[in-house]
């Protein structure tokens, strides 16, 4: 234990001494000690309260003492307070109100529920929000209730919109994991944007919870259930997708809605049926370009802290930076001529540049053509869920 005698007496700290020249050098080496000693009694106490303690219980005027910004700069150095990652949000387009077919579509999966015969399906839905049309609705196997989709059945859902209604300008979703890593101040966009973005379609994230908005695709959710769910029992989980396609269908060719004044989506709106820009799997390769995501990265910043190891993870990947100092904050940025990672300290000192890894064209779409187009006829012609 370190020993005090108030203003006069001597104190021995188990922190050490700290290194001269940085925050609070012109001052004593006793007001820096009983700094860090203070903070190490006292884990909760910030400049505020360190400084008015050095007053009342040590004796010092206010003019002997460091500033409240010194102080904490002292200690953030001494290493007492951590580095705290800023905020950076994706350079994102707002979700803006569409005027025509499949100019945003809405996507959302509701919570598994138990289906007499085949378990728990979890229902991802797609609904187109100008014309109303229901672009998907494709049922996933899960083991309980309490299990959610991934982002194989995110693609496939998607990919077969995609096949009966063509690509659409923009997607609208929350911010659950599968679409954003909401876990950090500074997300870098998931596998299954950077796969969105390669195919030429927006992502945008709702920022108020339904009703506000994705409410249309929420009441889907309802809509399907009640049509191809509720009460009904399957034996395979085929029967319930071809059920699903078929009530669907009648959805939108034939069920009359009352936000269409008693019409079906494409009886109001003919131009639904498609978005005229073409998608098949056997296509997606030659669709898919590097270039968007290049174009997309260039314009965002992103923030990570430096590891005892001096590694920073940015996209799920290790990046070592033999110039950085452990446990510090740097700056991440995207050079679209070079196509790499810069790497900055927070005094805008560059400590490296790195190509990302595995970026690839067969990376994000996570398989090749040829099993692309074998699941997908898996997939029509599947008994047991085939993903």
């Amino acid at each position: 234990m370190a020993t005090t005698d108030k203003k006069k007496g001597s104190i021995v700290s188990k922190m050490g001494r700290p290194k001269q020249g940085g925050a609070l050098s012109e001052y004593p080496n006793r007001i820096r000690q009983l700094i860090l000693q203070l903070r190490e009694k006292n884990p909760g106490w910030g400049s505020i309260s360190i400084l008015l303690e050095l007053r009342l219980d040590y004796g010092y005027l206010a003019s002997e003492l460091p500033s409240l910004a010194s102080t904490h700069n002292f200690l953030r150095q001494s290493g007492c307070i951590k580095e705290r990652e800023p905020k950076s949000p994706l350079p994102l387009s707002k979700c803006r109100s569409s005027k025509r077919p499949h100019e945003k579509w809405e996507l959302d999966a509701k919570g598994a529920v138990f289906v007499e015969g085949v378990g728990f399906q979890a229902l991802i839905d797609i609904k187109d929000n100008f014309s109303k049309k229901y672009c998907m609705a494709f049922p996933v196997s899960v083991k309980n209730r309490n299990t959610q989709p991934r982002t194989l059945h995110y693609k496939w859902a998607l990919r077969l919109a995609f096949i009966e209604s063509g690509l659409p300008k923009a997607i609208q979703v929350d911010k659950d994991s599968v679409f954003i890593e909401n876990s950090s101040k500074s997300p870098f966009p998931s596998r299954l944007h950077l796969w969105l973005l390669a195919l030429g379609v927006e992502l945008c994230f709702i920022d108020r919870p339904p009703p506000a908005m994705n409410s249309m695709v929420e009441r889907s959710h309802q809509t399907i259930y009640n049509q191809a769910l509720k009460g009904k029992s399957y034996k395979t989980w085929g029967s319930i997708y071809k059920n699903i396609n078929k009530r669907r269908q009648r959805l939108n060719e034939h069920y009359p809605s009352r936000t269409l004044g008693k019409k079906a989506p494409i009886q109001v709106h003919p131009k639904a049926k498609h978005s005229g820009k073409y998608y098949s799997v056997q296509q997606e390769e030659q669709l898919l370009d590097l270039k968007r995501i290049y174009a997309f990265l260039a314009k965002g910043k992103w923030y990570r802290k430096v590891s005892a190891s001096k590694g920073a993870h940015i996209g799920a990947k290790r990046y070592v930076l033999k110039k950085a100092k452990p446990h510090t904050i740097v700056v991440i940025t995207f050079c679209n001529r070079c196509k790499k990672f810069i790497f900055h300290d927070v005094k805008e000192q560059e400590l490296g540049r790195h190509p990302i890894k595995e970026l690839s064209i067969q990376s994000i779409m996570e398989s090749t053509t040829a099993i692309l187009v074998a699941d997908f006829e898996r997939i029509l012609k599947a008994r047991k869920f085939p993903l």
